[in-house]
């Protein structure tokens, strides 16, 4: 069993990588370390710059400081918050579109959840009902539970369902009703659950921003969306859109953007967008030698300006 080491010897330890202390003095980092944040997650953020190669280095960080990592720690932070406001936005509007879809199709309420339940198969449909069950001694929901437990309408099955289950449900209406559009927002909401859950949960997110990392290619409309956009050329795009990180965050702006009808609701996530926006900025002059860094936050920049201008 490895022992955890106390917060001087984790600070003698990030020197020993070559990382400085110019910016945040050694007592104030371990402070931080102490009271702000733990030793394995603001380090991971490490992972954006390169070390050396030169014998005599060999292993240590290049131009890394303390404050760096203490920095982008704390945007991490305000992104998280960001994107889980963004995101339970994107889950309320979803569920509102699809049961004016369900209406539109002038489909049975209670029908199309039984139908759901047939299509997912015994074992998924036992999973689903246990999920459900499992709150039925909650204060928020017990009684919508009690209530319709043996025949659920799609109206109350919506409130009672994960983010995960919801994009499942949602597939299966986009084939049901044959609509092209809701098939493709299956997988932008897809991107918008892992990022979300990600968030939720408080892991990093800009610990990693190192290009051609992606699982998936970005939406094309979203791309041509992009490329509208002044001063991002086609190569920055493909570039930035190339790490699965960034392309999970611009796909949950797009999809925002785009499912979101209330203009009260735009108007607050607008002032969420940009106050990370302030604070991702604040210090960009400590990126001036990381491309990486500095050209993944110059990016989300002209997204969000943008983006935010046009709606």
């Amino acid at each position: 069993m490895k022992a955890l080491i106390k917060t001087e010897q984790q600070v003698e330890h990030l020197k020993n990588k070559g990382i400085t202390f110019s910016y945040c003095s050694e007592s104030d980092a371990a402070d931080y370390l102490r009271d702000n944040n733990n030793f394995f997650k603001l380090t991971s953020y490490r992972k954006n710059y390169e070390k050396y190669e030169n014998p005599e280095k060999a292993g240590k960080y290049i131009n890394l400081d303390f404050a760096y990592l203490k920095d982008l720690a704390i945007i991490d932070m305000s992104l998280r918050y960001t994107l889980v406001q963004l995101a339970l936005d994107i889950e309320h509007f979803a569920k509102l579109k699809l049961l004016r879809k369900i209406e539109e199709k002038a489909e049975d309420g209670y029908e199309i959840c039984n139908d759901f339940f047939q299509e997912i198969g015994e074992d998924q449909a036992s999973r689903l009902t246990k999920e459900i069950l499992i709150n039925k001694n909650s204060i928020y929901c017990c009684d919508l539970i009690e209530k319709y437990s043996e025949n659920i309408p799609v109206w109350v099955f919506l409130e009672l369902i994960s983010f995960g289950r919801l994009v499942n449900f949602y597939k299966f209406c986009a084939e049901r009703f044959e609509e092209n559009k809701m098939k493709n927002e299956v997988y932008m909401l897809l991107s918008c659950k892992e990022i979300r859950n990600a968030a939720a949960h408080s892991q990093c997110i800009l610990n990693d921003l190192k290009l051609n990392t992606k699982k998936h290619d970005p939406d094309w409309k979203m791309m041509k969306e992009i490329y509208k956009i002044p001063s991002v050329s086609k190569d920055v795009a493909k570039n930035r859109m190339s790490n699965e990180r960034v392309r999970q965050i611009v796909t949950l702006l797009y999809t925002h953007k785009s499912i979101v009808t209330s203009a009260g609701v735009l108007e607050k996530a607008h002032k969420s967008l940009y106050g990370f926006q302030e604070r991702m900025m604040k210090n960009i002059s400590f990126y001036n030698t990381n491309d990486l860094i500095r050209g993944t936050f110059n990016f989300l920049d002209l997204i969000i300006d943008n983006w935010q201008q046009s709606k």
